[in-house]
C-alpha cells in the first residue's frame, strides 16, 4: 500500500464529518443530523464493545493508523492511538514482517480489498496477538487505495486458530528435502534451510528470483495452477544448478494452499536430490546395450549401429562384415564347465580387440559368435586381410583351469553395398558365408557370394531328421527344478532333448532354431505343452501340484491356435492353468508393433502366468518391464559371472531385483552354480533360483522321487 509522512488530521472527529472523501461511509454519515450521527456512533460503539473489539482507520497520504479503543464511552482524541505503519514493521518478528509486507503490496497493487490476517505485534511479547480485519473501502483514479477501515482484537489465546499453519511451517522448515514457496508466476517467496543448504546460497539472494533461474524443468514453461489442478501427485524431473557447481538433477512435486486471511493461492515445489537413481539408471540401460559377461556390445547395439552406419555410407566408401564362430568352443564349455568357458569367451575378445583398429566394431551375437563391422573406404582386400589377422591371433594356445587349449574361428565376410545395404540382409548372408567356412573344414575365411547355399546337405538332412522327430513326437524331455530362498522346490522347467544316430545329441541352441527356421516352431512348441502339461498332472497325483514351465517362441506365441492349444492340454489332462508356466525371451518385442503384448496379455487373461527368460542375454531394455505384461523375469546366467567379486555387479542386479519388486514380478536367477551364488543373491533380494548348484536337469520320474524324500 502507498505510505507518505504527511499527517492526517489531528482530531479523530474530524473523520466523521469529512467531505472529501467521497463514497466512504463516514462521509456518507456526515449528511445526516449530528444527533442521528452521534446516536448511531453511540450504537456503533457499544456493539464493539460487547464483541470485545474496536475499529482502525487509515486515510491516504498518511503512514500511521487510527485505532479507537474497545470501550462504549470514547469521546475525545484521547480515546484513540495512532500506530505507525514502520514502526509497527520494526517491532514485529521477521516472519509476521514479510507475512504483512506481501499483504499490504497485494493490497497496494490492486490484487485483493479484503483483510483477515493474525499477527504478533511485538517479538518482544510473542504472547499478544492481534486479529485485524477489514477492506479497503475507496481507491483513486489509478486503483491506488485512498482509505480502509475495518476492526481489530487482541485475543488472549490464538493457538486453536494458528495450529494448522504452525504445523504446516515447522514441517515446511524441518524438511530435509529442500522446499520452496512461490507464486503464480513461479517467483520465490519463501524457502526452507535444505534448499539454501543445496545450492549455497543465502534465503535474501534467492527471494523474489523467479524458479527457473536455478531449475530447468519442462513443468515449469507451464502454469502452476494448470499443473496443480490434476488430483493426482505429479513427479516433474529436471535440473537443479548453481554458479561453479555441478548440475544436480533432481524430481520436483508441487502442490498448493491458500492462506485463510488473504484467500491468495501460493505453490510450494518440493524437490528430491535423484542423482544416485539417475546412475543407476545409467548403468541398467548401459547394461541393456552390452554383454554382460564380454562388455562387448550385444546383439541389439550392433543392429542399430550397423544401420546407422549404412545410412551414412558413400558411394566412395564401403563397409565390411565379419561373422565370427568359434570352433570346438562347445566341446570345451561341456568338458571343463561354464566358467572356463566364459574365462576363454573373455581371452578371445581380448585378441579381438588387440587386432582390430579403434574404429572397428566388435559386438557379441551370442554364445560364441561375435560380429565385427569395418570401414574399408575404398579398400576392397581390407576385410580379408583383418579376417586373416583375426585367424591368427584367435588360434594362439592358451592355459584355462590348467589345462592348454587352442581354438580356431571360423568366418564369414560380406560387403555393403555389394552383398546388401540393411543390417538384416547383411548379417544373414554373413552367417552364411561363416557356415560355408565350417563346411570348409573349420579355422576359415569365406567372402559371401551368390552361389552360396543357405543350407548345406549335413544342415538339410538333419532338417529332414528333427520334422520326422517332431512328427512321431520322439524328442525326449527333462526337466529342471526351481527352488526359494529355503531350498524348497517350487515348481520346474521342461527342457527338450534331442538324440540322433547320424549327430549324436543335437543340443537345443542347434536345433530349435533349426525348427523355428523351418516353420515348425508351432509343432515343436505344441509337443512341449502337451508333454509339460502331463508332467504337471503326474506332480498333481504325486501330492505336488507344482507349476512346470514350458518355452515358447516368438513364432508361437503369434500363433492363433495357442491359446486353444494350452487350454485343451490343460483340460485333457485335468490341470488348471496355473500349473502350466510360459518363458518367452525377449526377441519377441523388437518388432515395432503391440501384438505381442496383446497375445501375452491375453494368455495371462486365461489364467497363465508369464515369464521373460534370459533377461539381459542381449536385447534388454527396461523399458520392457515398465510396459509388457510378465509375472516373473528370469535373470540370464550371464549376471552370475563374477557376481561374488565385482561390486558393480552385484550394484546392477540388485538394481534390477529391486525394480521388478516395485513392478510387482518375481525374479528367478539362472544359472547358479555355487554356494557362494546363492547366499550372495539371496542377500540382493532374489527369491528363486535355478542353477546346478541346486539341481540339475533331470527326468520326471527322479524329479518326483527327490520330492518323496524331502530334498
Amino acid at each position: 500500500m502507498a505510505i507518505n509522512d504527511e499527517p492526517l488530521s489531528d482530531s479523530p472527529r474530524d473523520i466523521g464529518h469529512t467531505a472529501e472523501e467521497p463514497g466512504s461511509s463516514l462521509s456518507m454519515l456526515g449528511e445526516a443530523t449530528t444527533a442521528t450521527f452521534e446516536a448511531n456512533r453511540q450504537w456503533a460503539l457499544e456493539a464493539m464493545a460487547a464483541a470485545k473489539v474496536s475499529y482502525w482507520r487509515w486515510a491516504s497520504p498518511d503512514r500511521s493508523f487510527l485505532c479507537g479503543t474497545a470501550t462504549a464511552q470514547a469521546t475525545s482524541v484521547d480515546d484513540y492511538m495512532r500506530i505507525d505503519w514502520w514502526t509497527l514493521l520494526k517491532t514485529m518478528p521477521s516472519f509476521e514482517r514479510r507475512r504483512l509486507v506481501t499483504l499490504w503490496r497485494r493490497i497496494n497493487a490492486g490484487h485483493q480489498d479484503r483483510v483477515d490476517v493474525l499477527i504478533q505485534p511485538d517479538a518482544k511479547a510473542l504472547s499478544i496477538w492481534w486479529r485485524i480485519q477489514g477492506a479497503v473501502i475507496t481507491r483513486d483514479d489509478q486503483a491506488l487505495p485512498l482509505t480502509a477501515t475495518g476492526t481489530w482484537e487482541v485475543l488472549d489465546d490464538p493457538r486453536d486458530q494458528r495450529t494448522r499453519h504452525s504445523v504446516r511451517a515447522y514441517a515446511f522448515a524441518a524438511s530435509r528435502d529442500p522446499m520452496l514457496v512461490v507464486d503464480e508466476r513461479w517467483r520465490i517467496l519463501e524457502t526452507n534451510d535444505a534448499f539454501t543448504e543445496l545450492g549455497g546460497l543465502s534465503s535474501s539472494a534467492i527471494l523474489g528470483q523467479a524458479l527457473q533461474r536455478y531449475i530447468v524443468a519442462d513443468v515449469l514453461h507451464a502454469n502452476p495452477a494448470t499443473i496443480v489442478s490434476n488430483d493426482r501427485i505429479q513427479h516433474h524431473e529436471g535440473v537443479f544448478h548453481v554458479e561453479d557447481q555441478s548440475p544436480i538433477p533432481i524430481e520436483l512435486t508441487l502442490s498448493h494452499f491458500t492462506l485463510d486471511e488473504t484467500g491468495q493461492t501460493h505453490y510450494i515445489a518440493a524437490l528430491r536430490d535423484i542423482s544416485a537413481r539417475k546412475r543407476s539408471e545409467r548403468e541398467l540401460e548401459h547394461l541393456a546395450r552390452i554383454d554382460t559377461l564380454t562388455q562387448l556390445p550385444n546383439r541389439a547395439t550392433l543392429q542399430q549401429t550397423l544401420n546407422w552406419r549404412l545410412l551414412k555410407l558413400s558411394p566412395q566408401h564401403g563397409l565390411a562384415v565379419l561373422f565370427i564362430d568359434l570352433d570346438g568352443f562347445k566341446h570345451i564349455n561341456d568338458s571343463l564347465g561354464h566358467q572356463s568357458g566364459d574365462t576363454l569367451l573373455k581371452i578371445m575378445v581380448k585378441r579381438l580387440r588387440a587386432t582390430l583398429r579403434s574404429k572397428d566394431l566388435v559386438a557379441r551375437w551370442g554364445g560364441d559368435e561375435f560380429v565385427v563391422i569395418i570401414d574399408v573406404g575404398n579398400d576392397t582386400e581390407l576385410a580379408d586381410r583383418i579376417a586373416r589377422r583375426l585367424l591368427e591371433a584367435l588360434a594362439h594356445p592358451m592355459v584355462i583351469s590348467g589345462h592348454q587349449i587352442s581354438v580356431t574361428a571360423s568366418i564369414g565376410v560380406v560387403h555393403a553395398p555389394r552383398n546388401g545395404r540393411d543390417a538384416e540382409t547383411l548379417l544373414k548372408h554373413a552367417d552364411v558365408a561363416m557356415y560355408a567356412a565350417k563346411d570348409k573344414g573349420k579355422n576359415a575365411i569365406v567372402a559371401y557370394h551368390d552361389q552360396l547355399k543357405h543350407h548345406n546337405l549335413e544342415q538339410m538332412s538333419m532338417l529332414s531328421q528333427l520334422r520326422e522327430a517332431i512328427a512321431k513326437e520322439s524328442l525326449d524331455f527333462v526337466v529342471q527344478p526351481k527352488f526359494d530362498e529355503g531350498h524348497r522346490m517350487i515348481g520346474a522347467e521342461l527342457l527338450a532333448r534331442w538324440v540322433t544316430n547320424d549327430y549324436g545329441q543335437v543340443p537345443p541352441d542347434i536345433f530349435v532354431p533349426l525348427a523355428e527356421h523351418n516353420g515348425m516352431a508351432s509343432a515343436l512348441g505344441n509337443l512341449a505343452i502337451e508333454r509339460a502339461a502331463r508332467y504337471a498332472a503326474l506332480l498333481a497325483a504325486a501330492g505336488n501340484p507344482l507349476p512346470v514351465a514350458v518355452n515358447i517362441s516368438a513364432l508361437h506365441v503369434m500363433d492363433e491356435e495357442l491359446p486353444a492349444t494350452l487350454s485343451d492340454a490343460c483340460r485333457r489332462h485335468r490341470i488348471n492353468t496355473e500349473q502350466i508356466e510360459l518363458e518367452v525371451t525377449e526377441s519377441i518385442f523388437l518388432e515395432n508393433t503391440r501384438a505381442p503384448e496383446a497375445r501375452i496379455e491375453h494368455l495371462r487373461s486365461q489364467g497363465f502366468r508369464v515369464a521373460m527368460d534370459d533377461f539381459g542375454a542381449g536385447y534388454s531394455s527396461l523399458g520392457y518391464l515398465k510396459r509388457l505384461p510378465f509375472d516373473t523375469i528370469k535373470i540370464d546366467r550371464s549376471f552370475m559371472h563374477g557376481l561374488e567379486a565385482d561390486p558393480r555387479s552385484r550394484h546392477l542386479l540388485a538394481g534390477i531385483v529391486g525394480l521388478c519388486n516395485l513392478l510387482g514380478m518375481e525374479t528367478v536367477a539362472e544359472g547358479v552354480e555355487t554356494e557362494e551364488q546363492w547366499q550372495l543373491l539371496q542377500t540382493l533380494g532374489v527369491k528363486q533360483y535355478q542353477g546346478f548348484f541346486l539341481g540339475r536337469p533331470m527326468a520326471m520320474e527322479q524329479l518326483i522321487e527327490q520330492l518323496k524324500g524331502g530334498t
